[in-house]
Parts: C-alpha cells; structure tokens; sequence
C-alpha cells in the first residue's frame, strides 16, 4: 500500500477533530477523526514505531510474529523519551484511543467505470491493562496493528529511524525528519521546492510561516541524521546525509554531478526548440 509514501495523516497537535481529504493524480484520501479526541497525533506515531521495533527484532531473532504486540507502558516511556509520571499513563491511553478511532478512506479511480473504496483505521484495537503496587504504576498493553502495516513490515518496507527521532520535540520538524528519511535514505541529498514540502507536510500554517520555520531549522541544524538548507534564490530546501562515509559521499558527489549535467542539457535543449 503506497499510504506510507502519504505519511500526512497523523495531526500535528492534539484535539483536531477536522475531516481533512489529500488528493494525488487518481487517488482521493479522507482522514476522519472521532468527534471528540480528535485525530492521531505524529507523537502518537510512536506506538506505531515502537511496535514496529519490537516486531523487527523479534524477526531478527528469528522468533514467530503476530501484528499483536505486548509491551509494558514504561518500557515505551523509556524507549521513545517520554515522561514516566501518572500523567504519561492517561497520555498513553488517550493516544491508543486516537490511533484506535482515526479512520482513513482511499478512493482510487482506475476509470469511468471502474474505482476502489477502502476504509480502515490506524490500529485494530488495544488492550490497557493497569495495577497499582504500593507506589508504582504496573502495566502492561497489548496493540494489535492493521493488515496493511504489518505486511509492509514483513516486505521489508519500513525504512529504520535514529533513536534521536524521539527527542524532537516539534511535530513540523518530526514530520521533517520523515520526509528525509524517504528520500533521502541512504543517499547524500534531497532538494525539494518549498511549496512542495509544505503540501507534503500536511502543515496547515500558512506558506510564509512555513518558510520561516524552515529558516530557523536550517539555522539550528539540529535534525538527526540530516542537515538542512534552504536556498532563498530558488526557493528550495536541501536535505543532506550526515552519516556517509568518504566512499559514499565519493559516489554521492559524482552522482549529483551527473544529475546537474543531465539538467543543464536538457535546459540546453529546451532553449534550443523554444528559439525555433
């Protein structure tokens, strides 16, 4: 399912309970939230995340695997930065419930005649099970993740994320984070124009506030994993790898190279057929 290559259905606050619809060539999606908590958030992303972790390794151990995960709530706490205290737990419980109610619609038109609906929410259900021991909050919680996430999972289509992901504190930078993951992966670079980038945010701030923000990230330059630049002449944001090694950024250096090259001629042809 090409959902993931969306990524923009997680909120990026608390209590939005505004039905949002994206469309792209031939596909029509609708996020519609439960009426009172309101959409999933990018930080309630993180269960998705840390189930994901959990399941991955248990594969590289080798051991059997079901889309139902079991996990204890400070286990989570810990793993994603998160507070421990008696408020994290009522946190933890609104989250599920927002993962649980946020439903997602595609519409995809093959033809006149012919198009697929599907309707489907962000998990299947969740179990909270929560015990009192002296002081101490004892827990344990089991998820059970959609179809659709779970064989991604099993192609291997999951791309790996730093553990400093969980330390970014802004849901517009977490979600920044993302989209260089995609594409910039394991490659030195990603150049995007800034109007693009803002529509594959999700951001509904305005295209100028958005610019700023950018600005000041590419400022702090603090993302894990990626540097960020932002070309005011063009209007462009840069995304570059930090973690390539002298080969890598060798290959990655001859590989833009090329690309540039390809550019200019066809810029070259172009100019050539608009002077006939």
């Amino acid at each position: 399912m090409k959902l993931l290559a969306w990524n923009i259905h997680f909120a990026m606050k608390g209590g939005d309970t505004k039905v949002r619809e994206y469309k792209n060539g031939n596909v029509t999606l609708m996020v519609s939230p439960p009426s009172v908590i309101g959409l999933a958030t990018i930080f309630d992303k993180d269960i998705w995340i840390y189930s994901i972790s959990k399941l991955q390794e248990a594969m590289n151990n080798h051991e059997e695997i079901s889309r139902t995960v079991c996990f204890t709530p400070y286990d989570f706490f810990v793993t994603t930065n998160r507070d421990k205290s008696g408020r994290a737990y009522d946190d933890l419980r609104k989250a599920l419930a927002r993962l649980a109610g946020t439903r997602i619609e595609t519409n995809i038109i093959y033809s006149d005649d012919s198009r697929k609906t599907e309707n489907f929410g962000l998990i299947d259900k969740w179990f909270f099970l929560e015990e009192k021991k002296g002081k101490l909050d004892i827990g344990m919680v089991e998820v059970t993740l959609p179809d659709w996430l779970y064989q991604a999972l099993h192609k291997k289509k999951m791309l790996k994320i730093s553990h400093d992901y969980f330390r970014i504190r802004k849901a517009i930078d977490r979600r920044l984070y993302e989209i260089a993951r995609k594409h910039c992966g394991n490659q030195g670079e990603f150049t995007i124009s800034l109007e693009k980038l803002h529509l594959k945010t999700g951001s509904t701030a305005l295209l100028k506030m958005f610019r700023h923000n950018i600005k000041q990230l590419a400022k702090a330059n603090d993302l894990p994993d990626y540097s960020v630049r932002y070309d005011s002449k063009v209007d462009m944001v840069i995304f570059n790898n930090r973690n390539l090694t002298a080969e890598q950024e060798k290959k990655e250096q001859q590989r833009e190279k090329g690309k540039r090259e390809i550019y200019k001629l066809k810029n070259s042809l172009a100019a050539k057929r608009g002077g006939k």
